[in-house]
């Protein structure tokens, strides 16, 4: 049967132990061997430092420790069989090495990081894994009809965002999105762009820095700051600005009349951020943008190869789509950058609907600590520090309104990734569904 979480905690307790000893009993081990060396350096046994310690005493057939881990230790019953031991235990005698090279400090550091994270989760009873967790908005509430705080629930009628694994509909097409396309004879000339480059991290974007007067891109009405998105249906999102000119160069030579046609995509970021500011009138309500194309995103180095400790992986498309749920009674002005907004809001796993944030929840039948039973909470829009709040409430509120209610549909690159999050529930690459009610905005809760 499943062990209750006293169990589960004594379990933790006991293995935390077993780790703190086996980190003492690295460190001895390596103060204890500080003169081992690589046995490949010298294929003279007697010539190789000798351990210190006194189980492992200069003979004829030296012994040398099987690991850092353990004390117990091996014969070299010849040269040969030496060398062959030397080879497949190297990085384990390396970390015995004189110098206590950085490796082995951060091989225990990184195991005394593992023991300090495993006690705070101890320490917090509601991190269990598959927590129970409760939307309790209703039960919170105020119930008075003229109160901000009534109705803050999505009304059931309203149906969960559908998870396409279970045959929904295909993903929204950005509203972003701009094609243009040239003819092959019009290029000789140019197109008449300057491209710049964008970059955060490991992430480039292209985008036009400049367009020249009564040139073919100003004809075609290219503008300033549109991000390039795609060549002829091949992807641009993971090049640089070179990169984009070499495909655009490909796809003219690839094409045999001059009358044939090149399409070039762009995002217009104005686009999606107008639309922002009022949902109410644009058709359907809902908006959606692309954060990050699909692709390879494994951690590289400079010369292409994937960094040490980093996978290969890959993504499919990451969609942000921001529809209305409720519109507000009257809006003026919506939210803006450094705005204090006041949100009741939940926060459910596309795939499965089952609840795993809010303002208003209970984790194991236990409030969460600090928030006394609010149905609120408050953030500034685009200033609070980076893990605080969801990322994508910087990219779907903007424009949000005193009383209306929203519904964000997050992609895992602005959620909790390829990780998940298990003891919430959140598996690995999950789309998250968020609807949130906008209360009071710079401590004013009627409409403006």
């Amino acid at each position: 049967g499943r062990k209750s979480p006293k169990q589960s905690r004594k379990a933790m307790i006991r293995s935390i132990i077993f780790t703190l000893a086996a980190i003492t009993s690295t460190w001895k081990n390596c103060e204890a061997f500080s003169t081992c060396k690589h046995i490949s350096q010298s294929n003279n046994l007697s010539s190789l430092p000798q351990p210190r310690s006194a189980a492992c005493k200069s003979k004829a057939n030296s012994v040398w420790p099987r690991n850092i881990l353990s004390t117990s230790c091996i014969p070299c019953a010849s040269q040969h069989d030496d060398e062959e031991y030397n080879v497949s235990n190297r990085l384990d005698l390396d970390q015995c090495s004189g110098e206590k090279n950085a490796s082995s400090r951060r091989d225990v550091m990184q195991q005394l990081g593992k023991v300090i994270l495993s006690a705070a989760a101890i320490s917090t009873p509601i991190n269990g894994a598959n927590a129970a967790v409760t939307d309790e908005t209703k039960a919170f509430a105020n119930t008075a009809s003229d109160s901000s705080y009534a109705g803050l629930s999505t009304d059931p009628k309203v149906p969960n965002a559908t998870p396409l694994a279970s045959g929904g509909t295909a993903k929204p097409t950005p509203a972003d999105e701009i094609s243009i396309s040239v003819r092959k004879a019009d290029l000789s000339q140019g197109l008449g762009i300057e491209l710049g480059e964008i970059s955060f991290r490991t992430n480039v974007r292209v985008v036009v820095k400049s367009v020249a007067p009564n040139s073919l891109a100003s004809k075609l009405g290219i503008q300033k700051d549109w991000v390039v998105v795609s060549i002829n249906g091949e992807g641009a999102e993971r090049t640089n600005a070179e990169g984009v000119a070499i495909m655009v160069s490909r796809a003219a030579r690839s094409t045999s009349s001059d009358d044939g046609l090149i399409n070039l995509r762009f995002r217009d970021p104005s686009i999606f951020q107008n639309a922002l500011k009022d949902l109410s009138s644009y058709p359907g309500g809902e908006v959606t943008t692309q954060v990050a194309p699909a692709g390879d995103t494994t951690q590289r180095n400079a010369d292409g190869s994937v960094k040490r400790g980093e996978a290969v992986t890959s993504q499919d498309e990451q969609r942000v789509t921001v529809s209305q749920l409720v519109p507000p009674k009257m809006c003026t002005v919506g939210a803006e950058v450094d705005d204090l907004l006041e949100i009741s809001y939940v926060g459910t796993v596309v795939d499965t609907g089952d609840v795993f944030d809010g303002s208003a929840i209970k984790i194991n039948g236990q409030g969460i600590p600090g928030r006394g039973n609010d149905v609120t909470l408050f953030f500034v829009l685009k200033k609070q520090p980076f893990g605080q709040f969801p990322p994508g409430f910087d990219v779907g509120l903007e424009g949000i309104c005193v009383g209306e209610r929203r519904r964000l549909i997050i992609p895992p690159v602005l959620g909790y990734g390829s990780q998940g999050l298990p003891r919430r529930g959140i598996p690995p690459n999950a789309t998250l569904q968020y609807d949130v009610t906008l209360i009071s905005k710079n401590g004013l809760a009627t409409p403006q």
